[in-house]
């Protein structure tokens, strides 16, 4: 069983415009029905319901009746919760429109999932601040979760997120990266959740890398210290020595 559950928005709209606005800048009643799939066990059936340029009310399944945002919106949506007739309609659209569809669409974009590769880096070091980006490329759908860990516990601090970006091929990228500061010890980890995933990829970063690139670096920069030394005591024992001799 999947632990990331994903999300698809399918967009349903039997009608949209009852009648027009006399200036032409819109309509004048707008009714969007439309399903929220989160998993075959999480569904919902919504009316976004508009009158004059105005969101006046929402049907939400889940809740089992209409909800008013306006004055207006209260009113009807009063009367609408009180109609054996509305409510039993909101029942059989939700069925006609989501329930019996919604396998039909899941299979079809399960079928076509695909599964991030990840990477975890350090990309910057200054003074003792390190910076860590962990990212996710060619992955769908859309929606993923990429969090950090430090010994297991999820960590929110020093995070910075870009958003997710398309590919051009149908695929997505992401990264994430993660300030560490000194002073604050433990196993840094990146975790990647996503439909594709039966469990989530889980990277940990290896800090001995970093301490033994930093070692290589002071090491070479000894070495030229060594040779600027050895090279300046040989010019001047050089200098020392023909002088001698003239």
């Amino acid at each position: 069983m999947r632990s990331f559950p994903y999300l698809l928005f399918l967009c349903l709209r039997s009608w949209s415009a009852v009648d027009a606005a006399a200036d032409g800048s819109g309509y004048f009643m707008y009714v969007d029905f439309w399903c929220s799939v989160g998993s075959r066990q999480q569904l919902e059936y919504l009316i976004d319901w508009y009158f004059n340029e105005e969101y006046t009310m929402r049907y939400n399944s889940t809740v089992g009746d209409w909800t008013g945002f306006t004055a207006a919106g209260l009113i009807t949506a009063a009367a609408f919760n009180e109609d054996k007739h509305d409510v039993l309609q909101r029942k059989v659209e939700k069925q006609m429109m989501c329930v019996d569809n919604v396998a039909k669409i899941l299979q079809v974009i399960e079928e076509n999932f695909v599964e991030p590769s990840v990477t975890l880096a350090e990309t910057s070091r200054r003074g003792p601040n390190v910076t860590l980006e962990c990212s996710a490329y060619d992955f769908y759908p859309k929606l993923i979760r990429v969090a950090w860990l430090r010994d297991g516990q999820e960590v929110t601090s020093g995070v910075t997120f870009s958003e997710a970006m398309t590919n051009g091929d149908w695929t997505y990228q992401v990264h994430s990266y993660l300030e560490l500061r000194p002073g604050r010890p433990g196993r840094v980890s990146c975790t990647v959740e996503h439909a594709s995933l039966r469990e989530p990829k889980v990277h940990h970063w290896d800090s001995s890398v970093g301490r033994s690139e930093m070692g290589f670096l002071v090491g070479g920069v000894c070495a030229l210290l060594l040779g600027a030394v050895c090279l300046s005591a040989g010019l001047v024992k050089y200098r020392r020595t023909r002088s001698n001799l003239l």
